[in-house]
């Protein structure tokens, strides 16, 4: 069950293993091996995961349907009041108007994933010159 939920929280973030795993401070192979579920999932990274994707550490392990705590619905509701405004004027939009939002934010996305791709790399790369100095 670990599997399956981790990779679905992380694609319905539109995010990649790689990214993931840059937010919870590990790998993307680790990433990998813990939607595989062919690795144990240490608590630290567990309560990363948990606190990035406003959901209880019971429903990543699969333990639980129930996303989020009082807690979490409370800061999931504070947010929601902050976007109100863009949903009710989402909602107003035609159906055209709506897919094309959806598009642009597509690609905001992508192109924001892709820039942060582009720093992580940057780095990688500015770390491998000072180790050889």
């Amino acid at each position: 069950m670990t599997e399956n939920r981790i990779r679905e929280l992380r694609r319905s973030h539109n995010m990649s293993q790689e990214a993931l795993g840059t937010i919870i401070n590990t790998t993307q192979q680790a990433v990998s091996k813990m939607e595989k579920d062919t690795c144990a999932i240490s608590t630290d990274l567990l309560i990363s995961m948990a606190r990035y994707f406003n959901v209880t550490t019971d429903y990543i392990l699969g333990l639980s349907d129930i996303k989020r705590d009082l807690s979490g619905q409370i800061r999931m509701n504070q947010e929601m009041d902050q976007c109100y405004d863009i949903v009710l004027r989402y909602n107003n939009l035609t159906d055209t108007n709506k897919k094309t939002l959806q598009c642009l934010l597509k690609r905001l996305e992508q192109a924001q994933l892709e820039e942060e791709e582009a720093d992580i790399a940057e780095e990688v790369l500015k770390n491998a010159e000072d180790s050889h100095m």
